[in-house]
């Protein structure tokens, strides 16, 4: 007989939806969003959440949350009070804290502690990069020197085990390039740390010192900038047209402040994109030596970078390296065999 999962998440993104695909081939799997689009609607939403946690947490053998915060703590508790195994996924915003822009779980009162108890309390986390766990910060000088849920979660949490997002091949293809073409994709730089948190003002101050580039910012078109002539924003494209448009681009730009495992970033590099990324996160581990790293947050050495990666001679090749980065390394096939085995292991202990 099939064990009995119960997954709860917030939104149905690209990696949920992939997660979900992955648990349903061995498990029993009931899904439950615990939607807090609205501050406002906050107390619903947990009353909502409690009532069928306590019609449904005794029947399933494991609660799996994907990531941690508001969302996270009901389930975990309620799998504890049951003497069940719970999983947290850890994705990023829920392992950091940046006080100069606001940003990250830890930095509200009330969503740190959701987010700390959550941590303590269940019974394995998936981070889904070694940075998430504690690492040394220095991309800029205005926030903490380490980040990680260990920096930041006082006492004992649960045992963890690193497993890396993955990727399926067949939507994102190489395609011909617009030559110095930049793209970069970013969803709510409408929010009050937007701008900042997804580099979008380093693109904006360096984008007039090269006016033969063309750069687009895709979700951008909300933002309400003012913009150079060659900075293009563009509107939410929808998924199935979001791959052609990206492969159609020489240059991926991933200058975040803080990233946990970025799914964009993977997947234009998938469509023959050459990366130039921050050094935060897991993104200097994902293109190692297959594109540019931007190790500190400054215009000046934004630029150099750039005139750098132009100057490189064979871009096909580079492109081609790029892709094949994500294809030997981060597949979909992987994280489907390792989420599987680690979740079969939680029954056999």
């Amino acid at each position: 007989m099939k064990k009995h999962l119960l997954y709860i998440y917030l939104n149905p993104s690209s990696f949920v939806l992939k997660d979900i695909e992955i648990l349903k081939e061995e498990f029993e799997l009931s899904t439950k969003r615990f939607d807090v689009r609205s501050k406002y609607k906050l107390p619903f939403a947990f009353l909502a959440q409690l009532l069928y946690l306590l019609w449904n947490t005794r029947t399933h053998d494991v609660v799996i949350v994907q990531f941690a915060g508001y969302q996270s703590i009901l389930p975990i508790f309620w799998a504890r009070f049951f003497r069940k195994k719970s999983i947290l996924v850890l994705g990023g915003t829920d392992c950091v804290h940046f006080p100069s822009i606001n940003y990250g779980n830890f930095s509200k009162r009330f969503l740190a502690r959701c987010t700390s108890l959550s941590i303590k309390n269940a019974t394995l986390l998936l981070p889904v990069s070694q940075t998430l766990v504690e690492t040394d910060y220095d991309y800029q000088s205005d926030d903490f020197k380490k980040q990680g849920y260990k920096v930041f979660v006082k006492g004992e949490t649960a045992a963890y085990k690193v497993i890396h997002n993955g990727f399926k091949t067949d939507q994102w293809q190489p395609d011909l390039k617009e030559k110095n073409s930049f793209v970069t994709v970013a969803a709510d730089l409408q929010t009050r740390f937007g701008i900042q948190l997804k580099g979008i003002d380093l693109i904006l101050e360096i984008a007039p010192s090269l006016p033969d580039c063309q750069f687009y910012i895709v979700g951008g078109k909300n933002a309400n900038l003012d913009t150079p002539s060659n900075v293009h924003l563009i509107e939410t494209i929808p998924n199935n047209e979001l791959p052609h448009f990206i492969a159609t681009k020489e240059y991926y730009l991933q200058l975040s402040m803080s990233e946990g495992f970025p799914n964009a970033l993977c997947e234009a590099m998938l469509c023959g994109c050459i990366p130039i990324v921050s050094a935060v996160g897991a993104m200097p581990e994902i293109i190692s030596d297959k594109g540019f790293i931007l190790f500190k947050k400054d215009p000046g050495l934004l630029l150099d970078l750039i005139r750098t990666a132009r100057s490189k001679e064979n871009h096909a090749l580079m492109a081609e390296q790029s892709r094949n980065r994500i294809l030997y390394n981060y597949s979909f096939e992987k994280r489907k065999t390792t989420l599987l085995g680690v979740v079969n292991q939680l029954f056999l202990n």
